[in-house]
């Protein structure tokens, strides 16, 4: 078993904002259920978090660091993350299928990626 990371991509950061309390309340719902599924089958290690707009840049240039919080250098917004256990990329790419991100954000997609072991 490997521990992947699934990373979140292209969603709508305003999502939550334009909800209805309703809507919001359906969408925490549908998180609820997807990580109680994957709790109770052994698959989820970390539930994650959605990720606050902002943030920095660093890099390293020829005089030190930079610093960046535009952020206009993300090309795809990361908008979460979530760290679960699975026998392969294969049955780790079918337990993120079942993520709500894809059906709240059509243009959506979540990358699946093996956390290496150290």
């Amino acid at each position: 078993m490997t521990d992947f990371l699934l990373i979140f991509q292209n969603g709508d950061p305003s999502l939550m904002e334009k909800a209805t309390p309703a809507e919001r309340q359906a969408v925490m719902a549908a998180w609820t259920e997807w990580f109680k599924q994957l709790e109770s089958s052994g698959h989820l290690r970390n539930p994650g978090a959605a990720l606050a707009p902002g943030g920095s840049v660093v890099t390293r240039n020829g005089s030190g660091f930079h610093t960046d919080t535009s952020m206009a250098e993300v090309k795809e917004l990361i908008g979460g993350y979530s760290v679960i256990h699975a026998a392969s990329i294969n049955q780790a790419t079918e337990l993120a299928k079942g993520a709500p991100f894809l059906k709240n954000n059509p243009k959506g997609q979540i990358v699946v990626r093996p956390i290496m072991q150290m």
